[in-house]
């Protein structure tokens, strides 16, 4: 499972590093805006904790055992609540991305938006002020241009669980009838548009979220599916449909 390393962690090595806490992955994405191209999708903003799971070899495999699982778009994004991980220490914040639902395909019901539950990442050191009044280092403005509204998105998901951590802060509110997910490190797929308009890196126009899609294997069932409709076609072929 996911498991987000603290927030004083990742602070202490940002100040040793001075770095910004994104990394760099292989991936056309990254690699074109490093080259300058901002339109591209930067999912390095949700690629901040280590991960330790065992990668499941195909997206059905992976909706075998989740339970929900559906396609969209980004509806945009929204404070999640801060969490208290140990006494004195800066908050665990966390990010809420909201999914407009275009194809539901297991478990999603009358559902029209999906919320999911992520990490948010490090915090800025502020001497000046106790550890936990220390601010997030990702904006949701810095979520919106790495993965902006309406980029077309699967999500693998299952409804959270309550968080095991004191809650210090809310986060905005979410409605009432609405469920609040959680996804496996595989959970989230995203079409970066650029991609899609140069078709370049062999057709292939999809991008892991949380992890890359070859953590599983270059040869595994992610390489195969190359647009968002071919990965909805390939679930609803392995019979994930409502």
């Amino acid at each position: 499972m996911k498991r987000p390393i603290t927030a004083l962690t990742l602070v202490s090595a940002l100040a040793l590093s001075g770095c910004t806490g994104d990394e760099s992955f292989d991936n056309p994405a990254t690699v074109q805006i490093a080259q300058g191209n901002r339109e591209a999708l930067d999912i390095s903003i949700l690629r901040v904790a280590e991960s330790d799971f065992q990668a499941l070899p195909s997206p059905e495999a992976l909706a075998n055992i989740y339970s929900i699982v559906a396609a969209g778009v980004v509806d945009g994004w929204q404070e999640g609540p801060a969490l208290s991980t140990y006494p004195n220490g800066p908050l665990e914040h966390r990010v809420i991305l909201r999914i407009k639902v275009t194809d539901p395909l297991k478990g999603v019901g009358e559902k029209k938006m999906i919320f999911v539950d992520l990490f948010r990442g490090a915090v800025v050191r502020d001497e000046s002020k106790k550890a936990e009044e220390w601010l997030p280092r990702k904006t949701l403005e810095d979520f919106e241009k790495a993965i902006p509204t309406g980029t077309r998105t699967v999500v693998f998901a299952a409804e959270h669980i309550p968080y095991e951590d004191p809650l210090v802060k809310p986060g905005a509110a979410i409605p009432d009838d609405a469920v609040l997910t959680s996804p496996p490190p595989q959970g989230l797929v995203f079409e970066d548009q650029t991609l899609v308009q140069q078709k370049s890196a062999g057709g292939q126009t999809l991008v892991g979220g949380i992890e890359p899609l070859d953590v599983a294997g270059t040869r595994s069932g992610w390489a195969e599916p190359k647009s968002m409709d071919d990965l909805i076609a390939r679930l609803k072929s392995h019979g994930f449909s409502e």
